[in-house]
């Protein structure tokens, strides 16, 4: 029943996400067709151009450049870059992000997940008519013509981070509380390990602590989110090829003197004052990269979360692929505190880092991208015509089961396009990705 109450939720909420108009209404109850929800949705596309139009004679070629590409650097020895990110303003046109979104993709290789965590269809509202340090032309996100909806429910009703993490990581649904574990605590394969079973290396970064439920759940397992020891063990034991996070003492502080020896041997970098220094780090990619940086990203719109995802990218490049998770915290816990500005410009933080990725895949049309969030938190309402945003526009401090919004670039990117997804749907579409299956 709670689902289909969600699905009544879609029209309303599909057009409060996607409309760029001045005409944008707050997610209600209403009911709702699919013919509905693929129209709201199919409308927003007009801020973009397909790439429904690129001809078989085009994608081929493109799949032949990729296939030539891979062939030569199998053969070539490339020295790896010695710096790892841009140290500057991230930037992006809108008819450059129109190009890379409208061009032909083949089959991808790299897959990457970014999760705005608990982001709502009403914070890209607030986002786009408040938040003035957006790009020029608005939000990155608006430009992407496939996109729909994606339901959050766990076994539990209302999800938790865990929950929904799990959900989005290994294709099944499983109670609060839990990350990676089925609803009877049994192992649930993710898509990281997946992922390192199919020869691809593996990245997971998020601007939140790395022991926060979210990320944990694409790596680890654990019957209890608030098990650290657990958690942090997990990844240790994994050990991704590229790890950045928030909290190194706090991470550290949960590990048995064993553990500890394993961490020291991985760390690359514990917290050094600034994302910079931590991504300048260990240029010649000499283990996997285990980095930690300061608390403070999360107050206004900034590049720290660009600058984290390009390092990533440039570190997990290579002839196998990769699969890559980006996480941004910060729309989470603005809905947690109540706090207004927060939440709308923690969009533009994640918005910027979307801008990273697009420019990747203009030189690798091999990539898949989903976005999507595993939650909203805050029950985020609209503000009358002429009136500023406060935090009475909140109508809760907990999460929700409003539908999220789903947006996808890639080979087969349209199967969102005016769709209501379930989140575990979102993972099994990443999943056959990794696996060479779609």
């Amino acid at each position: 029943m709670k689902r289909w109450l969600a699905l009544l939720l879609a029209a309303v909420i599909v057009i409060s996400g996607c409309d760029c108009s001045t005409s944008e209404t707050p997610a209600a109850t209403s009911s709702v067709s699919t013919t509905t929800v693929s129209s709201a949705v199919t409308t927003t596309a007009t801020t973009a151009t397909t790439a429904t139009t690129a001809t078989t004679t085009t994608t081929t070629a493109v799949a032949t450049a990729v296939a030539t590409t891979r062939t030569t650097a199998a053969t070539t020895v490339v020295p790896a870059p010695r710096v790892w990110y841009t140290n500057g303003e991230v930037s992006i046109t809108k008819e450059e992000a129109t190009a890379i979104l409208s061009q032909p993709y083949v089959k991808p290789n790299n897959v990457i997940v970014m999760i705005g965590d608990g982001m709502g269809p009403n914070d890209l509202i607030l986002c786009r008519r408040f938040c003035r340090e957006n790009f020029d032309f608005g939000l990155t996100l608006d430009l992407i013509p496939n996109s729909g909806l994606c339901i959050t429910d766990s076994l539990s009703g209302v999800t938790d981070s865990a929950a929904a993490g799990t959900a989005l990581a290994t294709g099944e649904k499983t109670k609060n509380g839990v990350i990676g574990m089925s609803e009877t605590l049994a192992n649930l394969k993710n898509i990281c390990e997946i992922a390192r079973e199919a020869g691809k290396k593996v990245g997971v970064v998020t601007n939140d602590a790395l022991l926060g439920a979210t990320p944990a759940a694409f790596v680890t397992h654990s019957p209890d989110r608030e098990n650290g020891e657990r958690i942090a063990r997990g990844y240790l034991q994994f050990a991704p090829d590229v790890l950045i996070g928030k909290e190194y003492y706090t991470f550290r502080n949960t590990l048995s003197a064993a553990a500890l020896a394993t961490m020291d041997s991985m760390l690359v970098s514990k917290e050094k004052g600034t994302v910079n220094e931590v991504l300048n780090t260990d240029l010649d990619c000499t283990k996997p990269f285990l980095g930690f940086f300061e608390e403070g990203t999360l107050d206004r719109p900034n590049n720290d979360l660009a600058h984290m995802t390009e390092a990533a990218l440039n570190r997990l490049e290579n002839q196998s692929g990769f699969f890559l998770m980006v996480e941004n915290a910060g729309t989470d816990k603005a809905g947690h505190d109540n706090n207004i500005v927060r939440k709308y410009n923690s969009v533009a933080t994640l918005d910027r880092a979307v801008a990273v990725v697009l420019k990747f895949m203009k030189d690798h049309p091999d990539t898949l991208l989903l976005i999507t969030s595993d939650h909203e938190t805050g029950g985020v309402t609209l503000p009358a015509a002429g009136e500023e945003p406060t935090a009475a526009l909140f109508t809760t401090d907990q999460h929700t089961d409003t539908a999220v919004r789903v947006f996808a670039v890639g080979h087969g990117a349209e199967q969102f396009k005016g769709k209501v997804v379930d989140n575990t749907d979102i993972a099994n579409f990443a999943i056959q990705a990794v696996k060479g299956e779609r």
